[in-house]
């Protein structure tokens, strides 16, 4: 029975990051970040050379400022679950079973964003929020709606694959794009 518990305690501590690590966007594919949309899109868009090589700039800038934050959001992550899993792990064997059968439960559906973090994230954001105003700067009206026509799309389509994955159990955590 012990060794049936602790199996169960190692998986379900090793299945409490993805929640949060989907929400953060750790790991995101490059289709998330918000100037790949653009660039992968510059010839639907009719960017010149001249504009790619400009909101390539900015992307890299932005990348460049994130960097830091993510190093440090991630170092807090790590430091919040480890603390998580001491704290389940010091739990009674029956609180530890019945938090580690609430948590099997709660697998693959976001959760909030710890009080801790929020800063750095809100950080992040308020950087691509900023990056996203100077590309617009180097867009003709008729590429900004364009643009905003394929962030649309773009959105939708996640929330179909979120809403496809959830149907299937929800085991699979859904991402956010960024707006």
């Amino acid at each position: 029975m012990k060794k049936i518990q602790r199996v169960l305690l190692v998986l379900v501590l090793l299945a409490l990051p993805l929640p949060l690590h989907a929400q953060q966007g750790r790991g995101r594919k490059p289709e998330h970040r918000p100037f790949a949309l653009l660039l992968d899109h510059r010839q639907e868009l009719g960017l010149s050379a001249d504009q790619v090589a400009r909101l390539q700039a900015i992307a890299r800038r932005l990348e460049e400022r994130n960097q830091p934050l993510r190093e440090q959001l991630r170092r807090q992550r790590e430091a919040y679950f480890a603390a998580r899993r001491a704290q389940i792990a010091r739990l009674s064997p029956e609180a530890r079973r019945d938090t580690l059968r609430r948590l099997q439960g709660e697998r693959g559906k976001p959760h909030p964003i710890p009080a801790e973090m929020r800063p750095i994230v809100e950080q992040m954001r308020a950087h691509t929020h900023d990056a996203m105003e100077d590309a617009e700067t180097v867009l003709t009206s008729e590429q900004k709606e364009r643009a905003r026509a394929l962030y649309r799309a773009h959105r939708e389509e996640l929330r179909r694959q979120k809403g496809e994955r959830a149907g299937a159990g929800g085991r699979v955590a859904g991402s956010r794009a960024g707006s």
